[in-house]
C-alpha cells in the first residue's frame, strides 16, 4: 500500500511543478529563432519563451518616443564630464524560478564583484526584461551573452557555465580578467605556544 501512496505523491508532485510558470512548468510554444551556432552545455531550462505580446504596443511607445523633437545641445564647454568608457559584457539571461539559472547566480555573484568596472557582469530576469529579451532572441535558460565594449554579439552559451569556461572566454576575447578571486584564500596561521 505505501508504494501506491508514495507513486501517487510523486505524479501529483510532477503534475503540479509541470504545470507551474517558469522552469519545467507551463512550456509554451517554441519561437521561431534564427538557427546560431551558439555552445550548449550544462544544465538548462525546459522553459520556452515566447514572444510578448505587448511588443507592438512597445514598439509604438519607442516611435513616438523617436518622433519628439530633441533638446538643444548645450555649448562644448558646459558639456565638461565626458561619457563614460563602455565597458565589454557578459549578460547572463534567466529567472528566479529556474534551478540551473539558481546556479548561474551562485557562479556570477561573486563574480560581479571581482570584475566591477572591468566587466559589465548582470543578470537579467526574463520576465522583468522582455524587451531585451527578444533583442537578444533569448529562447532557453540560462544563455550568457558575450558583448564587445562597442556592442558587437561576440559569443553565446545555452546552459550552465562554470567560473573557469567563463574566464578563459574573457581572456580569448582580451577581456579584463581578475587574478584569484576564484577560490576563498585559506585563514592566516595564528601563532602562539
Amino acid at each position: 500500500m505505501r508504494t501506491k501512496e508514495l507513486l501517487l505523491t510523486i505524479i501529483v508532485a510532477g503534475w503540479a511543478l509541470m504545470t507551474q510558470p517558469g522552469c519545467g512548468g507551463g512550456a509554451k510554444k517554441p519561437v521561431a529563432a534564427k538557427p546560431d551556432t551558439t555552445a550548449q552545455t550544462g544544465a538548462v531550462c525546459a522553459t520556452t519563451l515566447t514572444p510578448d505580446s505587448n511588443s507592438t504596443a512597445a514598439a509604438a511607445v519607442r516611435a513616438d518616443t523617436a518622433s519628439k523633437p530633441k533638446p538643444a545641445v548645450p555649448d562644448k564647454q558646459a558639456n565638461v564630464a565626458e561619457k563614460p568608457k563602455e565597458l565589454p559584457k557578459m549578460w547572463d539571461f534567466g529567472s528566479v524560478s529556474c534551478l540551473p539559472c539558481k546556479t548561474m547566480k551562485e557562479i556570477l555573484d561573486p563574480m560581479m564583484a571581482d570584475y566591477k568596472g572591468k566587466v559589465d557582469i548582470r543578470i537579467i530576469n526574463v520576465y522583468e526584461d522582455k524587451e531585451r529579451t527578444q533583442q537578444f532572441r533569448i529562447v532557453t535558460i540560462p544563455t550568457q551573452v558575450f558583448i564587445d565594449a562597442g556592442g558587437k554579439e561576440l559569443f553565446r552559451h545555452v546552459g550552465v557555465y562554470p567560473r573557469d569556461s567563463i574566464v578563459a572566454k574573457f581572456k580569448a576575447f582580451g577581456f579584463p580578467v581578475v587574478s584569484g578571486g576564484e577560490a576563498p584564500k585559506p585563514a592566516p596561521a595564528t601563532g602562539g605556544t
